[in-house]
């Protein structure tokens, strides 16, 4: 009996513990910032079967879209491009995600590669401490993913110099165990349950239209001294960690607005890869992207400008590597859900946008998804809005857009769906009926009345020329099955749709 009563205590202890180390797991589980989690939904799935990894900033996130370069181009990839990541970091992000994934190729951006700093926290001497508390912000974005281990560890002492921001890292219920207040029904979601999860494995669609971009100019901007930055040493470390397992190794140098420096990078990346003997491709010398259409901002492409370097690299990894077609193996079912999903979410979108420049960027992106017409008035404010000119530049050049606008007449943008040619009527007149993809169709525009006749048939106007005559613009979209919504865009109110 006094023995039965000298383990009670002690079993009581241990079940306490247990109980205790249950209840914490599920708070800290419960109580973790989700971003990490979400955006890289697909790691564990997706990493073992992947032929390529995209490391990077954001700038790769951004530029890079896996579920595209798969249904063009059969190729099977992770975008693991950070936002705001350093070389020193992908170099780590790369090591983790090593610990699920044996690729082929590893393509490395090298945008960050001249930074000359790796503690994120203190970043350099001019930065502030908003954008400290955002490199560190960014970090967590990228690493919480990742569970505790020794390549954790190195990667937090390397990158973070505060000692209590490390704890931080190592164990997330330390910075986190305060988010009760904040937390929503999606906290408590497990991954792939939530409306938030990244299905573009790794990558991110911007749909801004920034027409505002100009070259930096070369002023003042001195020639680099031949000095190996800090970045440069990681991109090292990156290729020694892939020849050590047999992993090749491709260079990229994404566009964007770049300044005198980002092409002394892009040049000295260059260097690098031909002193490796590695396939490289620097953006900043063909004009894969236009500057009036296919950024988000400085630095981040769009949807458009996603899509044409995604293209563009596609083509690249098919001439420089032999890597294997996925489509239709049984094995890479995620890719090809993920494309399903991405065509719809895509078709939804340009349903349910109330912006025309994103739908034009939606139509310019992909015909596909929806045959047609845009009617602009002469007089609305539409017709001048410089992101609707130039996206109708980009799907019709030479348009006479700008002729009708400078006029205050009404102009028709006509898409059929798919490759049919896309065409336009500006100014005043009557048009015979003609044979087109759309089918016969006649046109009339006359002061204060405009009408898009099909098939025919003079009795069923597209457009709306009674009670939303004086809308700015509507577009008209329908796919296949014929059935057609209108979509009214006034520039000072959210459109209507009507179907």
């Amino acid at each position: 009996m006094n023995i039965m009563r000298r383990w009670v205590t002690p079993i009581k202890w241990i079940c306490f513990l247990l109980l205790l180390a249950g209840a914490l797991s599920v708070a800290a589980g419960v109580t973790e910032r989700k971003e990490s989690l979400r955006k890289y939904a697909d790691l564990k799935k997706a990493a073992p079967l992947t032929d390529v990894l995209f490391l990077g900033s954001s700038h790769v996130i951004n530029g890079i879209d896996p579920v595209l370069l798969y249904e063009e181009e059969g190729i099977a990839s992770l975008n693991l491009g950070g936002h705001g990541s350093i070389l020193p970091a992908s170099y780590y992000e790369l090591l983790l995600a090593l610990s699920y994934a044996s690729p082929r190729l590893v393509v490395v951006d090298g945008y960050m590669m001249d930074r000359d700093y790796h503690y994120l926290d203190e970043m350099t001497e001019d930065a502030d401490d908003a954008e400290r508390e955002a490199s560190v912000s960014q970090l967590h974005l990228n690493l919480d993913v990742f569970p505790p281990g020794r390549t954790k560890l190195y990667a937090v002492r390397d990158l973070i110099a505060d000692r209590g921001t490390r704890f931080e890292f190592l164990f997330p219920f330390l910075l986190y165990h305060n988010r009760w207040s904040a937390l929503t029904a999606d906290d408590v979601l497990p991954v792939g349950h939530s409306a938030e999860d990244n299905h573009l494995l790794g990558a991110e669609i911007r749909m801004g239209v920034d027409y505002r971009i100009s070259p930096h100019e070369a002023v003042g901007e001195e020639v680099p001294d031949g000095t190996i930055h800090l970045g440069e040493q990681y991109l090292q470390m990156i290729l020694a960690a892939c020849r050590e397992r047999d992993i090749d190794v491709a260079l990229t140098f994404l566009p964007c607005n770049s300044t005198v420096t980002d092409r002394q990078t892009a040049e000295r990346l260059e260097a690098v890869a031909a002193a490796e003997d590695l396939p490289c491709i620097n953006l900043l010398k063909e004009p894969v992207v236009d500057p009036r259409t296919d950024y988000n901002d400085e630095g981040h492409l769009n949807l458009l400008g996603m899509t044409k370097v995604t293209r563009r690299i596609g083509t690249f990894l098919r001439e420089h590597t032999d890597l294997p077609d996925r489509r239709g193996e049984e094995a890479y079912a995620l890719w090809a859900r993920r494309a399903a999903e991405r065509s719809k979410r895509l078709t939804d979108l340009l349903y349910e946008t109330r912006s025309l420049p994103e739908a034009l960027l939606l139509l310019s992106q992909d015909r596909t998804r929806a045959g047609a017409v845009l009617y602009l008035s002469g007089t609305g404010a539409a017709i001048g809005d410089p992101a609707v000119r130039n996206l109708i530049d980009a799907l019709l050049p030479d348009n006479t857009l700008r002729e009708a606008a400078a006029a205050g007449e009404p102009f028709l943008l006509f898409l059929p769906e798919g490759e049919a040619p896309v065409f336009s009527h500006s100014g005043y007149g009557v048009s015979e009926w003609e044979d087109t993809a759309l089918g016969p169709l006649e046109t009339i525009r006359v002061d204060h009345f405009s009408a898009v006749y099909l098939d025919r048939n003079e009795e069923e106007n597209l457009l709306d020329m009674e009670e939303d005559r004086l809308s700015d613009a509507q577009l008209i979209l329908w796919t296949d099955d014929s059935n057609k919504e209108r979509v009214l865009f006034n520039y000072n109110t959210e459109p209507t749709v009507i179907k």
